[in-house]
């Protein structure tokens, strides 16, 4: 019988980016502290994270990358050269203990979500999904790309055909590059359009792989304003066109969680109920996968969030108001709005309203477009 599982730890929370960046706020130890206020997870349901190892670490990345973040997390300096060379120091990619610690802290949950999936179990790895980092250069706030390494884990067991779906409102540039070239890996990005959003070089329809991977990488560059109809007409779209080129052996799923409205890094306006929807739609279409978190700079709109995914995970009825605890929990949080925009909804229920909407001409004609590139190579 499948157990639900979730790896993760209150040790997060020691392990904070600096103050004035979007990853400063709680996520992991916060949804835990929440999933216990709601009575929603049981502590035989909880894995403690585990640091990954040296050798899981180099499955993907350089050595000596990795060792400069060791010393510059060691030291709380940047190494001479380092910034140049390994994007390390920057207001984006700053110094502070999650470069390295917590990042590993990250990855190894990913290997232990992967073991778990493999024994049967069905998985959550909250703290996972870090997919900008490249093999030898920190980016967009990651360090270490965990999905590449869980990826390159699955390969060294044996599996040559392992599907990678992101959900994140920003574009996985980091496992994109790591997989262009290689058909055992077909990566499918639903993403705000880098026209306009980050990472802007990356993430464009045209680049469906090239090699052994030409047509093995699929991209859905959106406009902005998606709501929740938009969004999963094209996820539907999607799926439809990876099941015509792979049957997957094995699948990852990236739930960030930045697509929401509530979120402020992006301009996608998903209630947590049409993200539900997204990741049971890809369960239907090809069962249960590993799952792993994202990006999410909205503590309240992303605990709530991926707890209706633990619910759904561990077949449990979410129920639709806050208990006692939870709103006492989210007051206590150090977090302030960045507009004047009534958001106490999220004090009170659990589920957003569904915030569907027209499905533009814009939307449809990216998923032709994504249909005649991929599916004629």
């Amino acid at each position: 019988m499948k157990k639900a599982k979730l790896i993760g730890s209150l040790e997060y929370a020691k392990y904070r980016y600096p103050k004035n960046h979007p990853l400063k706020i709680p996520r992991v130890s916060l949804l835990l502290r929440f999933l216990e206020a709601m009575e929603l997870i049981s502590e035989d349901e909880i894995i403690k994270s585990r640091q990954a190892s040296m050798r899981e670490l180099l499955l993907f990345h350089d050595k000596d990358y990795i060792e400069t973040l060791i010393e510059a997390e060691k030291c709380q300096c940047v190494p001479n050269g380092a910034r140049e060379k390994y994007n390390i120091g920057s207001y984006e990619n700053p110094v502070s203990y999650a470069m390295f610690t917590g990042s590993s802290l990250a990855t190894g949950s990913t290997i232990q979500a992967i073991e778990e999936f493999l024994k049967g179990n069905v998985v959550f790895n909250p703290a996972g999904g870090m997919h900008h980092a490249f093999r030898n250069k920190a980016n967009g706030f990651c360090y270490i790309n965990d999905p590449a390494i869980g990826i390159e884990y699955l390969r060294k067991r044996g599996f040559k055909k392992i599907l990678y779906i992101d959900l994140d409102a920003h574009h996985c540039d980091g496992v994109q590059e790591a997989f262009y070239e290689t058909h055992e890996v077909f990566v499918l990005s639903l993403h705000q359009s880098p026209q306009y959003a980050f990472p802007f070089k990356r993430g464009y329809l045209e680049e469906i792989g090239e090699g052994k991977g030409k047509g093995f990488n699929l991209n859905i560059p959106l406009p902005k304003g998606v709501n929740d109809d938009e969004f999963l007409y094209a996820l539907e779209n999607a799926l439809n066109i990876v099941k015509e080129i792979i049957e997957p052996e094995v699948y990852l799923l990236q739930l960030g969680t930045d697509p929401l409205l509530e979120d402020y890094l992006s301009k996608f306006n998903l209630s947590n109920i049409g993200f539900l929807k997204a990741f049971n739609m890809v369960r239907d279409c090809f069962g249960e996968g590993i799952y792993l978190g994202g990006g999410g700079y909205h503590p309240y709109a992303l605990a709530r969030a991926w707890t209706l995914i633990w619910c759904e995970i561990s077949k449990r009825e979410p129920m639709d108001n806050l208990t006692n605890k939870a709103k006492e929990l989210f007051h206590s949080i150090d977090f302030e709005e960045f507009d004047d925009v009534d958001r106490s909804y999220m004090f009170e229920s659990l589920k957003d309203s569904y915030r569907g909407g027209e499905i533009r001409k814009e939307v449809r004609d990216i998923i032709e477009k994504a249909k005649a590139l991929v599916l004629n190579v």
